[in-house]
């Protein structure tokens, strides 16, 4: 599908197709995390209270943490799914910087008409309509306005799904990407039912014993580099299986190094069993860690970046820590 234009001005376009066409799929990025999946199952939830066919498909499982968002029985994965039993007019891609980045879902995207709805900064403008904002808290922020265009209604349902988007986007509303805006939909959604407590409880202070475990090992793991200033933290396979842990039990982990006294940049290294390796990174200062992310093939926001590199841990750490060291002495410079 061809790139068309790209900005918030695309809302009437995308409202105007959502309203002419009647079968959506709904795509997330892989390992979606609590904005992708609330914004999926919020704007699912809208589509079928419209009387639309819509369904959300993800690459990876959700992780067990957002098991209690109502809306999951119109999740499922492409193992689930054939191509011949679901043929939608429009893919929605959501929270994502590219088409690659629904992974195996992209076979039911097809050649039909894309919608592209975004927030980070390196998304590439691939579709034929694309409402992509930086300015924007979390990608759940966009499909909240996207909600109101349409003048459908945000039931207690989309208002927790909505929130949760725009809570672990924000990190409890503690990063630098919380703005004025973010807190008055914040405030929307509670009126519409949303208990702040209720949810906070369950999403930051619920966590398995297999993930306290692998945290006690990823922190034997902590270096500091350049003076203090960069922080690095290690999740081997080996860790996972002594903690009897998952890739979910990783979420967070990135916090504890970007939390040292000192420390501007932080990264998390996590080994996925295939030869490659997830890179977290996280900046508190002026150094754009989106830049090192989409240098390897990654991407995300100037403070919060992500990507997956080929090669062994030892490999890959070396190789991302001469990037962030060199972008900090030229930052410094």
């Amino acid at each position: 599908m061809a790139a068309g234009t790209s900005g918030r001005q695309d809302i009437v376009s995308i409202r105007d197709s959502l309203i002419k066409h009647e079968d959506f799929i709904v795509l997330e990025h892989m390992k979606p995390d609590g904005d992708c999946i609330g914004s999926g199952l919020a704007l699912v939830m809208a589509l079928r209270n419209m009387g639309k066919r819509a369904l959300l498909v993800s690459h990876d499982p959700h992780p067990q943490i957002y098991d209690f968002l109502p809306g999951r029985e119109f999740y499922t994965r492409p193992g689930y799914l054939k191509s011949e039993d679901f043929s939608p007019d429009v893919a929605v891609f959501l929270d994502c910087t590219g088409p690659d980045r629904v992974g195996d879902a992209l076979e039911f995207a097809g050649n039909r008409l894309w919608i592209n709805i975004d927030h980070h900064v390196s998304n590439s403008s691939f579709a034929g309509f694309n409402m992509v904002d930086p300015e924007a808290s979390a990608t759940g922020e966009l499909v909240f306005e996207l909600i109101e265009a349409l003048g459908a209604p945000v039931t207690s349902d989309i208002a927790l799904c909505i929130y949760v988007a725009i809570l672990t986007d924000t990190g409890g509303f503690r990063y630098g990407n919380t703005t004025a805006r973010a807190f008055r939909i914040a405030a929307s959604l509670v009126d519409k039912g949303v208990n702040p407590a209720d949810v906070a409880d369950r999403v930051f202070e619920t966590r398995s014993m297999s993930s306290l475990v692998l945290c006690g090992h990823a922190l034997t793991s902590l270096k500091l580099h350049q003076g203090g200033r960069l922080a690095t933290m290690t999740v081997t396979q080996e860790a996972m299986r002594s903690a009897g842990a998952s890739q979910e039990d990783t979420e967070g982990l990135i916090s504890y190094p970007r939390s040292v006294t000192g420390v501007e940049v932080a990264l998390l290294f996590t080994e996925t069993g295939d030869n490659r390796v997830r890179v977290s990174f996280r900046s508190r200062s002026r150094l754009d860690v989106a830049k090192a992310a989409s240098s390897l093939g990654g991407g995300g926001h100037a403070a919060a970046a992500g990507a997956i590199v080929d090669g062994t841990l030892e490999e890959v750490y070396e190789k991302v820590l001469r990037t962030i060291e060199s972008q900090m002495r030229w930052m410094d410079s």
